[in-house]
């Protein structure tokens, strides 16, 4: 049979954590104190590899994102409609997209700047 006991009592969680005690001074501390440190040394190298390949990456991405301006724009204004497309759905999205490009209009106007008018005044306009 089972060494358990399948009795009314419950049984107490086991602990997720280990607890450990901290060393006091008297206590030895291990022989491979060496080997430690060389071990934390090594971690440490790298990770300033590590480091230095993500500043590296960092840099020669600001530098692709200096030369092309538009790539990275409209790259990021398609992801985010992406993301918007696909968490809350296409018409919420083209609502959205209505909302912005109005204030934004509204904005260039009250600015004095009539950009997206005159964008669509061309668009639309009988003149070419």
């Amino acid at each position: 049979m089972s060494d358990t006991v399948h009795s009314g009592a419950k049984k107490a969680a086991p602990k997720l954590t280990i607890e450990q005690e901290p060393m006091a001074d008297d206590q030895a501390a291990p022989a491979s104190d060496a080997s430690s440190e060389q071990a934390a040394h090594a971690r440490s190298a790298l990770g300033d590899q590590a480091v230095g390949f993500i500043k590296g990456l960092g840099a020669s991405l600001w530098a692709y994102a200096d030369t092309h301006h538009y790539t990275v724009l409209y790259g990021f204004i398609g992801f985010v409609l992406a993301v918007l497309i696909l968490t809350i759905g296409l018409w919420s999205t083209i609502v959205i997209a209505i909302f912005a490009g109005v204030g934004a209009t509204l904005g260039q106007i009250r600015d004095g700047d009539n950009g997206i008018v005159n964008f669509f005044s061309r668009l639309f306009g009988g003149k070419r």
